[in-house]
């Protein structure tokens, strides 16, 4: 694989893009992308590709979240969702994608527990938890949308290029097998083994109750340790991360019942997982709210305890017509975005430079360019998106570059220079706009 033409490539098509936009405007009507984040987009879609793309000796792909060493199966994938749609047109692009891809695939089979790994098996890791990491393991936070964002890159893969030697590989059974089977165990909570524990930790670092998380009652829901921003779940079952699974685990079925000579069992264990999913989220996905109607809550544990609000890692509530699960028209979907974006929202924030939704993963009043890029994604109102499009704008404070979170007064205070995953949503959400119905996969 040559780094090089690839980069070449991509490099390419940011200007292209960047100098269609610079004529024509955006393809999407009512919307005008301001000047600074046309002219930093090069920026933002090549870095992934400059700054974290570790090219290994047999052919895969490790890429870095960043600031942080490590690779995270959540954020690899999000991180080339701006070059997807080249995968069609370019082999080497494609050779790209599913060079990651096999990366992710090796990563799950070696611990499908953990959320984020290192290149080799140094035994770097972020904390010396318990039990302790195996050396490849930079973190051992289960979290349902590990397992899902390598599914749905391998799916869109499949879309552009139509090689069936993907599913057809070793590799990506093995790897299935143990996504199925952390899937089914932890819809049965209390035969898993699974339990995290950082010493000395803030709650959130750490799962409550020893280790083992609060208790949920088994109704078919998938229990998740930890959220999309790596913070631990207050009630086991996170609404967006199920929804999550039973879209790419529906999507998977669908396709692999084309492959006639695809392990049987392997499809029975998914439409088992599926059937089991489905009546949990019919029965408890969402609650009741005076104000809003009947919206999703965000986690629950099965037994009538629920906590609603969003944090802006992806999968959220905002995101969830980003991830295709819903359209942004649908009625329950409309009452919960509305929700979120309110005071009933406890990380909605409003101020002289901003208004969206951050996390508790970060300080109180901080906005996530991650969350507005989301909002915009899932807005069908060009004075919605040309507002975030600002809001996004502003969040760069003259570095050229998105952040994790800004101050919501004053976006000069952000977190983690540099963060690959938001410069390439950004990126994405530029492109979309760029191209409007041209584009031939929508992440």
């Amino acid at each position: 694989m040559d780094l090089d033409r690839i980069k070449q490539i991509l490099r390419d098509y940011a200007y292209e893009l960047q100098a269609r936009v610079e004529e024509c405007g955006a393809a999407v009507p009512g919307v005008v992308i301001p000047k600074r984040l046309i002219e930093i987009f090069p920026n933002l879609f090549m870095d992934t590709i400059d700054t974290t793309c570790r090219l290994q000796a047999d052919g895969r792909v490790f890429l870095i979240t960043g600031d942080i060493e490590a690779m995270w199966l959540r954020d690899s994938t999000a991180q080339v969702s701006p070059y997807l749609d080249l995968m069609a047109e370019s082999a080497d692009i494609a050779k790209l994608i599913r060079g990651l891809i096999d990366e992710q695939l090796s990563c799950i089979i070696y611990d499908p527990y953990a959320n984020a790994f290192n290149e080799t098996e140094n035994g770097r890791c972020w904390s010396l938890d318990e039990p302790k990491p195996l050396a490849r393991v930079w973190e051992q936070k289960y979290e349902i949308d590990s397992l899902c964002y390598p599914l749905r890159l391998a799916r869109f893969y499949y879309q552009a290029t139509a090689d069936r030697s993907l599913y057809r590989s070793p590799l990506f059974v093995q790897a299935l097998k143990k996504i199925l089977t952390v899937f089914a165990t932890e819809q049965r909570r209390s035969t898993s083994s699974y339990y995290f524990n950082r010493p000395g930790a803030v709650a959130q670092d750490t799962l409550s109750h020893g280790g083992w998380g609060a208790a949920v009652a088994e109704v078919g829901l998938i229990f998740s340790g930890f959220r999309p921003s790596d913070d631990a779940c207050v009630y086991g079952y996170h609404i967006a991360d199920n929804l999550f699974a039973k879209k790419e685990l529906t999507e998977l079925s669908q396709t692999l019942c084309c492959f006639e000579e695809f392990d049987g069992e392997l499809l029975d264990a998914i439409d088992r997982i599926l059937s089991a999913l489905s009546a949990g989220l019919e029965q408890h996905a969402t609650i009741d709210d005076p104000i809003f109607g009947e919206i999703y809550a965000y986690e629950v544990d099965g037994a009538g305890n629920f906590l609603f609000m969003d944090d802006a890692n992806v999968p959220s509530l905002m995101a969830l017509p980003y991830l295709s699960i819903c359209k942004k028209s649908d009625p329950l979907y409309r009452r919960t975005r509305a929700a979120l974006l309110s005071k009933r929202n406890p990380y909605y924030y409003e101020g002289l430079e901003a208004m969206g939704i951050g996390s508790p993963h970060t300080p109180a009043d901080y906005i996530w360019p991650i969350g507005l890029c989301t909002q915009a994604l899932t807005s069908e109102d060009p004075e919605e998106i040309n507002r975030l499009l600002r809001m996004i704008c502003q969040s760069e404070a003259g570095t050229g570059y998105m952040h994790e979170g800004f101050h919501k007064d004053d976006a000069r205070q952000f977190t983690r220079a540099w963060f690959a995953w938001a410069n390439s949503l950004a990126a994405y959400l530029l492109q979309t706009l760029i191209l409007g119905d041209e584009m031939r996969i929508k992440f």
